[in-house]
């Protein structure tokens, strides 16, 4: 091929150039020069240097006429003459030396990497002295170990990275991958199988999006590996970082398995304790009602047996309901009104019953600087206390027992709280310490032979300590085998509101609504044919006339069709339970004046089914089973506010 005579265009003809540097040149050059540059004669003093050299070596000294090989102290392997100055080499032979990589440690302490070249300086054909430049080494170094250090950190990285290009195909592994590959015995070259499916779109959305990916999970083998996809700027590649997951995915399944037991356990328990409290519910009713019939001593007894039985029964439920909830982490205090005196009143006037049948006395003392009003939860006070109570009078056969109660003396001043302590003695049974070092542990007795000779399901300390605790109290307990034991425990209360009457003078809330108002007219709806019969029987003690569906949606055609003044609303019920015929009947009462008191009977007992109840628009709600008095106090209350 012909090239053409001229091949780069507009270029004028070329011309003949002489030049010879002048002195000012030289000057020129050295001081516009990027390197140190340090001129020497023969014996290697310095004779001149530029300004960058001056700047390298401090610009306070002056070196001019000190021997170079004193600055540096360069030295170089001269094969059979040994170590030489690369100067004094240059000087030697006319030749150019190179030290390729020197440290020298600055005034200021830097230690600083150079190259230097050492050229010969000839005038007239004799040499002369020398020209050395040194080139700073250090940035470019610092930046080479920066290199290799991010290099190094993918490669030493204990979790897989990959690297692909735009088109999928892979650019780098690191040594974990490797590793990981071998682990899983994959296939060579097939590393495909270690990575996420749908490979080349997780790419392809990475670099059009130019955002990294969430993880993406991907099994493979006996591991669990989560990818996540970052985009490397404008280069068009992407860098994928693996992580092994296998023991988070392991401890999330068994989280998952444990949450999904304890739904399965609280429904199971939720079930349980609705499908006892319903039969018990018509077992409590009959007893109670069949008490206010003419009957034989032997039939009264064989009455009050199966009442005390059912109740009994009752209790046992309440406590499987309770734990269940403090598994769950569900259960909760509330805050009314506590008259301490009438709670220990009503607790010993339950229990005197069983104390006087086993001749056993039954005392409360209370120090008369403790207030008679207090702030908490009173149904949890009771039920303590209640415990601890009935514990006492089981594992007790002569003598008594008692109750005290005081202010703790020691306990931290506040006048946001008060602080009781309790005290329930008893001269029964007592405890060994390895007995009591295991009581307030859940389904423990004090032996094997307790629940045989005693009853009980053993979890009543034990939900006792959780609602202590609940309280910001302790509980502990003292005992000597033979000679009874002391429960003793504390509890944090809040000072009472007192609050003013503003209602009119002479205004009463005598419990006579139902007496004297003329017969109420109740809607019962329910399809469980005992509490049906329970719920009329009750209702016609109080003088009621009642009516009973067996569905929810015969009970909002019957309030369309009549007018009552109140209706016991069941739940549960097919074609529509309780909750949705109540939201339907105050649909229907929307633009009236009109609104029908309902209360909820149920047999779930815990606080989410009572708020459940009551945002479906129900005004009371009753747990079954249902007492003759508690119907009693729940009618004349809805009836007499809907009657203002």
């Amino acid at each position: 091929m012909t090239l053409p005579a001229n091949p780069i265009p507009n270029l004028a003809p070329k011309r003949v150039v002489s030049w010879l540097p002048t002195r000012e040149d030289t000057f020129l050059i050295l001081e516009s020069a990027a390197e140190a540059i340090f001129v020497t004669d023969r014996e290697g003093c310095i004779v001149s240097l530029n300004p960058v050299a001056q700047h390298l070596i401090g610009r306070d000294r002056d070196l001019v006429g000190h021997l170079l090989h004193d600055l540096f102290g360069c030295v170089m392997q001269g094969g059979t003459s040994g170590s030489l100055c690369p100067l004094e080499q240059t000087a030697k032979t006319g030749e150019v030396s190179i030290l390729s990589s020197h440290e020298w440690s600055r005034p200021d302490g830097r230690v600083v990497e150079m190259a230097l070249t050492f050229w010969p300086r000839v005038q007239a054909g004799e040499r002369v002295g020398g020209l050395v430049v040194c080139s700073d080494l250090t940035g470019e170094r610092e930046a080479e170990r920066d290199v290799q250090r991010v290099a190094r950190l993918a490669e030493d990285a204990p979790n897989p990275i990959v690297e692909f290009d735009h088109d999928g195909s892979m650019l780098y592994v690191n040594t974990a991958m490797v590793v990981l590959m071998n682990h899983l015995k994959a296939p060579e070259g097939q590393l495909e199988a270690v990575l996420p499916d749908h490979l080349h779109d997780i790419l392809r959305a990475c670099l059009q999006n130019e955002q990294p990916t969430g993880l993406v999970e991907h099994h493979v083998g006996d591991r669990v590996l989560a990818w996540s996809f970052f985009p490397l700027g404008t280069a068009g590649q992407v860098r994928a970082y693996g992580l092994d997951i296998t023991a988070d995915v392991a401890l999330r399944r068994a989280k998952e398995a444990a949450e999904e037991s304890a739904r399965a356990k609280g429904i199971f328990l939720a079930t349980m304790s609705h499908e006892l409290r319903t039969p018990m519910n018509g077992v409590l009713g009959c007893t109670q009602l069949l008490q206010d019939t003419s009957l034989t001593h032997q039939q009264r007894q064989l009455i009050e047996t199966m009442h005390r039985s059912a109740e009994a029964l009752l209790a046992m439920v309440n406590d499987i309901l309770d734990f269940s909830k403090i598994e769950a982490g569900k259960m909760t205090l509330e805050v009314a009104d506590v008259d301490l005196r009438a709670l220990i009143n009503d607790v010993t006037t339950l229990v005197s019953e069983l104390a006087k049948k086993k001749g056993l006395a039954v005392s409360a003392q209370i120090a008369s600087d403790v207030p008679s009003e207090f702030r908490g939860d009173p149904v949890r006070l009771r039920q303590i206390l209640f415990n601890l109570l009935g514990n006492a009078i089981k594992f007790t056969e002569r003598g008594g027992v008692a109750v005290s109660v005081r202010i703790l003396a020691d306990a931290p001043k506040s006048p946001d709280a008060i602080v009781l302590q309790w005290a329930v003695r008893d001269s029964g049974i007592g405890l060994s310490p390895e007995q009591q070092a295991r009581l307030f542990q859940a389904y423990t007795q004090a032996d094997t032979s307790t629940a045989r000779r005693f009853g009980g399901t053993g979890l009543g300390l034990m939900i006792c300590r959780q609602l202590v605790e609940l309280m910001g109290g302790t509980i502990s307990v003292e005992s000597t085998v033979g000679q009874g034991s002391t429960f003793s425990y504390t509890t944090t209360l809040l000072p009472a509101i007192h609050r003013v009457s503003v209602g009119p003078a002479g205004e009463t809330l005598g419990l006579t609504t139902v007496e004297h108002t003329g017969p109420l007219r109740v809607l019962v709806a329910d399809d469980n044919e005992i509490n049906q019969v329970v719920a009329c029987k009750f209702l016609q003690k109080l003088g009621c006339q009642v009516e009973v569906v067996r569905t929810g949606r015969e009970a909002v055609e019957s309030i369309v069709r009549t007018a009552y003044d109140a209706v016991l609303m069941d739940c549960e019920m097919p074609e529509m339970d309780g909750y949705e015929a109540t939201r339907e009947i105050r649909c229907r009462e929307q633009g009236t004046a009109r609104h029908i008191p309902i209360i909820a009977l149920t047999g779930h007992a815990s606080s989410e089914d009572a708020t459940k109840c009551l945002q479906a628009g129900m005004d009371e709600v009753v747990t079954k089973p249902v007492t003759l008095q508690t119907l009693r106090a729940k009618l004349e209350g809805l009836v007499r506010d809907s009657k203002r």
